[in-house]
């Protein structure tokens, strides 16, 4: 009878141990709502939409090193929390290409009929992390936060058009898409003779009021409403974004604030065969300049220059503190966020906290979008700010 009770604790034993090497979910995620998307031992929930089987060896979701192609969920979804983990080897190939599709369609190309979160440490213009072709990331950044040959934690947060990511715990992306907003979960092999895995996949569903977090629209994405303009640039609205050129200017909401949140997408560009670079900023805490409402306001104002060693970088808080790193690139999408509170102000490009500085300089103003010069273009959309108390 000890016999096979010690034989029984030892079966008991060897099944927990195993289990182990797919046990996703811990007991605090599941309270806050979070369930097995993979449940580690095969693939039900899933289906092959392009390219050749996945397998499932402890615990893992392995890609086809002999093919290409995705598997996703059966399921759709809309607003999210998705975490897991991947492995990824390029092998003898060019390049270690992988990508966690959201909010895909079953059919057509998930990377353009949905959003790929990029896993690839050699595309430079879509590294590890980067919303594919829509939003980048940094390539040294993503070199630094997720090597290869390494297991890497991943966490998705879908909501609405703001899609957030993180990378062991780094957040790389704090993006608005609106061109997608509910899909399939999936994975994918890039090419042949990459290696790549993935595992511990759980998700958590969002109710659409998750999303909202109190922020409050400045731009109703049809017209400059709630704006007014000193300088000599020209203003409009185009595809759902404020379109600044044509000279140098300010766009002024008619709103004051002191302690708050501000967060927006923009892109900056010049006229193409232009010798000249484009050089923008957002005021925030500014007014009008007292001497000449045409010149440069007075408030501080969150640089928007894409070029190194020649002026203070994107995300820098101009003429006051330096950002520590170049995000963004020019004529690519990219968000910026700022957060003042009385002294302490910080900005972010991308997800990416880039600047922490103090100053009592300006405690309350306008936020501003600036166009410096005759040949810089800047767009801006999904302008959003929220009160801090």
């Amino acid at each position: 009878m000890r016999l096979k009770r010690w034989i029984g604790g030892l079966a008991i034993l060897c099944w927990a141990i195993g289990a182990v090497s797919w046990a996703q979910v811990s007991r605090e995620e599941r309270r806050e709502g979070f369930q097995e998307l993979f449940n580690g031992k095969d693939t039900r929930g899933w289906r092959v939409y392009s390219g050749p089987a996945w397998k499932v060896e402890n615990g893992e979701l392995i890609g086809p090193t002999d093919g290409q192609g995705w598997i996703g969920t059966e399921k759709e979804y809309d607003n999210f929390v998705l975490r897991g983990e991947y492995w990824v080897d390029k092998g003898e190939t060019h390049e270690s290409n992988s990508g966690i599709f959201i909010r895909a369609s079953r059919e057509g190309m998930p990377w353009v009929d949905g959003h790929e979160i990029q896993v690839s440490l050699q595309d430079e213009k879509n590294p590890t992390g980067s919303i594919y072709n829509r939003v980048s990331t940094s390539l040294p950044l993503m070199r630094e936060i997720a090597p290869e040959k390494q297991w890497n934690r991943f966490e998705i947060r879908a909501c609405k058009g703001r899609i957030q990511v993180w990378f062991n715990d780094q957040q790389v992306q704090d993006a608005e898409l609106y061109d997608r907003l509910r899909g399939v979960i999936g994975v994918q092999q890039h090419h042949p003779g990459v290696t790549i895995k993935y595992r511990n996949l759980r998700l958590k569903p969002l109710k659409p009021y998750e999303c909202d977090e109190d922020w409050k629209p400045l731009f109703n994405g049809k017209d400059l409403t709630g704006w007014f303009v000193t300088g000599k640039a020209q203003w409009s609205v185009e595809e759902g974004a404020i379109v600044g050129k044509g000279g140098m200017g300010h766009l002024f909401t008619d709103l004051k604030a002191k302690n708050f949140e501000f967060r927006a997408m923009m892109r900056i560009s010049v006229p193409e065969g232009s010798q000249f670079k484009p050089n923008n900023g957002i005021y925030f805490r500014a007014v009008p300049n007292p001497e000449n409402r045409d010149q440069w306001p007075t408030g501080f104002e969150a640089q928007v220059w894409n070029h190194t060693g020649t002026d203070y970088i994107t995300g820098s808080l101009y003429n006051r503190k330096a950002a520590s790193r170049l995000i963004t690139r020019d004529g690519a999408w990219f968000s910026m966020r700022i957060r003042a509170v009385n002294n302490q102000i910080q900005v972010w490009v991308n997800g990416v906290l880039v600047t922490e500085a103090q100053s009592s300089d300006f405690l309350e103003g306008h936020f501003a979008i600036q166009c410096h010069d005759p040949w810089t273009i800047i767009e801006t959309k999904h302008i959003y700010w929220r009160e801090v108390k």
